[in-house]
């Protein structure tokens, strides 16, 4: 048992520790610890309970009445009765299905909060993955910088340049520190981003991210993603149960035509001790068209009218966002694939060569200078390209309701 204790604080700072490796570790702690989500489920919750007395009777009514009589030969009475009303013609059972509807409807927003707070997760992982990734490329160009710098100065030691080039290499070593404090502020901004997303405080540790979310193998087809939308979407989903909890309302509403029943009885006590009789009564509410049912009926209508607008518009407005991120995400990975194996090569293989012909006394070092920058440029846009192709995945697979 002391083993047991000792293992399980150890494990979950090992657990903790590791929180911020890969995107799965901290879609999870969101799902368990996010504030947000954990108020949808007791939405639901609420929800449910509700439905669990949706088709229960009204509370009985017990009442006393007396009979006072002035002929001395009649007995007054007290008669205690006890009436139920009980609705008929199914109505108990439509109020049920639209509770359940609502159930259901309840349980497909706190899905889209959930799929809504996976793709923000991952956005800001990629975006902390890749401010790290733009960290070590910027180490990168510090020392390439200071092999400039070097290289200016043995040049001016041997006489052949002169002292700007020197100051020029220095202040290309200045930029790139400024550079790195902004980075460093990137990265500590995107981790209390994430941190704050799964429900931790802003400054808690978080590990060093380690791989981005693998893209898929083959390019997505807009209209296999459509159908994926309109199956498992949990917006449409809900809007799907919200219009069966209407159209169960609007048959609810035209039974309000319809009579219900009120049944009661009790003991009749006279005031003479005669032994105790008994009273009962059958009631019928009687549906006079003073306009509260006709106003019932036109208010549910008008609900299912605008439930069936509000899944349509919800349903274009994905598919539009579908094919919209489709769009962004084959040409974010054609550009990707343009700069890794041509833009790059090409801008590396330009600084390299002009880096050495400046180091060996040939050229000056502002075309050095010029080679490096568009080779930073480069390695910027890979990366920036790199977190659009996330990005986009994010908002399909939060489109279609699950991993692509």
């Amino acid at each position: 048992m002391a083993g047991l204790l000792a293992y399980a604080p150890a494990h979950a700072q090992s657990a903790d520790a590791l929180l911020g490796t890969t995107v799965d570790g901290l879609l999870s702690a969101g799902r368990h610890l996010s504030p947000g989500l954990r108020a949808a489920a007791l939405d639901t919750e609420a929800a449910a309970a509700k439905a669990g007395g949706a088709d229960a009777l009204d509370d009985p009514t017990i009442t006393d009445s007396y009979t006072y009589y002035k002929d001395p030969g009649v007995f007054s009475a007290h008669t205690v009765m006890l009436t139920q009303a009980f609705p008929l013609w199914g109505k108990r059972s439509l109020r049920r299905q639209a509770a359940m509807a609502d159930v259901d409807a309840s349980r497909g927003r706190e899905r889209a909060a959930q799929d809504e707070l996976d793709e923000k997760i991952k956005v800001a992982y990629a975006q902390y993955y890749l401010t790290s990734r733009d960290i070590a490329v910027n180490q990168e160009i510090a020392g390439l910088g200071r092999r400039m710098r070097a290289a200016a100065s043995a040049r001016y030691g041997q006489g052949g340049g002169d002292q700007v080039a020197v100051i020029q290499a220095l202040g290309e070593e200045t930029t790139a520190k400024i550079e790195a404090v902004r980075l460093e502020g990137v990265k500590s901004a995107a981790r209390a981003r994430l941190n704050t997303l799964v429900g931790r405080s802003a400054d808690a540790p978080l590990a060093e991210p380690q791989r981005l979310k693998p893209l898929p193998a083959s390019e997505p087809v807009l209209a296999a993603l459509i159908d994926r939308a309109r199956a498992a979407n949990p917006t449409l989903s809900a809007s799907n149960a919200a219009i069966q909890a209407a159209r169960t309302r609007s048959t609810l509403a035209d039974k309000a035509w319809y009579p219900d029943v009120t049944i009661g009885a009790g003991p009749l006590i006279q005031t003479n001790n005669q032994p105790v009789g008994f009273a009962a009564t059958v009631g019928l509410n009687i549906p006079l068209p003073w306009g509260r049912e006709a106003a019932g009926q036109r208010e549910a209508a008008a609900q299912l009218g605008a439930t069936q607008q509000r899944y349509d518009a919800d349903r274009l407005e994905i598919e539009g966002a579908l094919g919209e991120a489709v769009a962004k995400l084959r040409a974010a990975r054609s550009t990707e694939a343009l700069l890794r194996k041509e833009a790059m090569p090409q801008a590396r293989a330009a600084f390299q060569t002009v880096l050495a012909n400046y180091s060996q006394g040939r050229g000056e070092l502002t075309a050095a200078i010029t080679a490096e920058h568009q080779m930073h440029d480069v390695e910027l846009r890979l990366l920036q390209t790199q977190l659009d192709e996330q990005v986009e995945l994010a908002a399909i697979e939060r489109l279609i309701g699950g991993d692509l």
